[in-house]
């Protein structure tokens, strides 16, 4: 498979047209047919553009492997005190940690009780 015929899919995967591709890319609309038509390949500008505006692996847009669509950069997810208390809890020793264990499900069953 080639890059037009995997740009291809990525337009049917987001039910977009040439023109929404062009618009959403910046790329121009003989240019992203060129692309979608085996007419020439993307140059590194138009990689860029192609990820940047339809947020995709711009390895597996050139070479099949991977993932089609980029996973996003995860944002904190867990606070400090939550980062504290994880860093704590690993160099707690197992028994404590087994405690600490059946503490927390105790509370939790109390918690979703009330």
């Amino acid at each position: 498979m080639c890059i037009s015929e995997r740009l291809k899919q990525v337009l049917e995967a987001k039910n977009m047209t040439v023109t929404e591709f062009s618009n959403v890319t910046g790329i121009s609309y003989r240019s992203a047919m060129n692309y979608l038509n085996e007419g020439r390949d993307p140059n590194v500008d138009a990689l860029v553009k192609i990820h940047k505006g339809l947020e995709i692996s711009i390895t597996w847009l050139l070479t099949g492997n991977g993932t089609m669509f980029q996973t996003a950069v995860q944002k904190r997810v867990i606070s400090i005190q939550e980062e504290n208390l994880l860093s704590d809890y690993r160099t707690m020793p197992e028994g404590i940690k087994k405690a600490f264990l059946i503490s927390f499900r105790e509370i939790s069953k109390n918690t979703n009780s009330i």
